[in-house]
């Protein structure tokens, strides 16, 4: 009886410095994915990492981890060469193999999103469309049924009017957005009417700067803002 309580006690602290040896491997791990995935996605900062499943040395020992996900607070993309602000950008990496002494780490699959605010995408079109010296002007909100308001504006003495709204969709191809009118409500008082209103609004205009390896799969507009959902295959983590 008194070798098998020993046995039990000794079993347990070789439990305990399991777990403890594997949560400190992990946490050092996270740090260095996080290091290393600043610099092999082209982030400006490091992001959040937590690697999923218990225990993490039996999926070292494997070489492959089944879940990885990253999160920024913040991220800096390009609407046509203008800023545009990415807020919550969280992304989960799918069986990342390991290789070359662990020191390789590619994920077969890859996938997140991040939320464009209205306000941030006021300011970067507001910066395109002020660029052409048209006196037309724009601001955006969420319309119901996952489409967008754009209130119309236009420019005079410094001032800026709104004088309407049209409502659109948002459409994709490729890295590249168009917002597709889907009710006319185009007033009068815009200099060039609907050809203006058309042409600036309906203007195929492309997001680039994206985390390496990875590009658009939607655009949704949302209460929140414009979601935007992307997806990479073979993403480097090295």
């Amino acid at each position: 009886m008194r070798a098998l309580r020993i046995s039990l006690i000794v079993l347990g602290i070789v439990v305990v410095l399991f777990v403890v040896a594997d949560r400190v491997a992990l946490y050092i791990t996270q740090g260095e994915v996080a290091s290393r995935a600043r610099g092999s996605l082209g982030l400006s900062e490091e992001p959040d990492v937590s690697i999923k499943g218990f225990p993490f040395l039996t999926q070292v020992a494997g070489q492959n981890l089944d879940k990885v996900t990253l999160g920024l607070d913040e991220y800096e993309a390009l609407v046509d060469g203008e800023t545009v602000m990415v807020t919550d950008l969280d992304l989960e990496l799918r069986d990342t193999e390991l290789s070359g002494g662990y020191s390789d780490a590619v994920a077969s699959e890859a996938s997140g999103s991040g939320v464009i605010s209205y306000d941030a995408l006021t300011d970067a079109y507001g910066e395109l469309l002020g660029s052409e010296n048209n006196g037309f002007g724009a601001t955006f909100e969420y319309a119901d049924g996952g489409l967008l308001l754009v209130n119309l504006q236009v420019r005079a003495m410094g001032q800026s009017l709104n004088v309407g709204s049209v409502t659109c969709e948002m459409v994709l191809e490729g890295n590249s957005i168009t917002m597709e009118i889907v009710e006319e409500n185009i007033p009068e008082s815009i200099p060039g009417g609907e050809a203006i209103v058309r042409e600036e609004l309906e203007t195929e205009r492309t997001i680039s700067e994206l985390p390496d390896g990875l590009s658009l799969s939607s655009v949704e507009p949302t209460a929140e803002g414009i979601v935007l959902s992307v997806q990479g295959a073979d993403v480097n983590l090295t």
